[in-house]
C-alpha cells in the first residue's frame, strides 16, 4: 500500500511517499515539489524487500501525481556506478541529460529527467 505522508521538514517543498507492507514502512520516496516540477531527493527500499517492484510502484505514483498536477518534468540524480537504479529509471522513461561532476564527493552523478507534459 502506498501512503503520502504530510510530515514536512523545515522545507515546505518536501514530500514523502511511503510503501507499507505488513504494517511496516518498507520503502520511501522523498521528493520536492518546486512550482512546476518534481525533484526526487531519495528512494529507499529495505534490502529484504528489494526486487519486489516497490521502487517501481513508488516511481509510478510520483509520475501519476505529476501528470495529474500538470507538471513539466521530474528530475533526479543517480550515482554513475548505480547501474540497477539507472536501469529502473530508464525503464520508467527517464533520460540521462547531464553529468554532475563530483556530486557525491568522490563520484559523479547523472542528472536524469522525465518530461511529463
Amino acid at each position: 500500500m502506498i501512503k503520502e505522508s504530510k510530515e514536512y521538514s523545515i522545507n515546505p517543498f518536501t514530500n514523502k511517499i511511503e510503501y507499507i507492507e505488513d504494517g511496516k514502512i518498507v520503502g520511501v520516496l522523498e521528493y520536492s515539489l518546486i512550482y512546476d516540477r518534481i525533484e526526487i531527493d531519495n528512494i529507499i527500499v529495505k534490502e529484504e524487500y528489494r526486487n519486489k517492484k516497490i521502487g517501481t510502484k513508488l516511481l509510478d505514483y510520483v509520475i501519476q501525481l505529476s501528470t495529474k498536477k500538470g507538471l513539466l518534468n521530474i528530475t533526479l540524480e543517480v550515482r554513475k556506478t548505480n547501474d540497477i537504479a539507472r536501469h529502473l529509471y530508464k525503464k520508467m522513461g527517464f533520460q540521462e541529460v547531464a553529468i554532475r561532476k563530483y556530486y557525491y564527493g568522490d563520484e559523479d552523478a547523472i542528472l536524469m529527467e522525465k518530461k511529463v507534459m
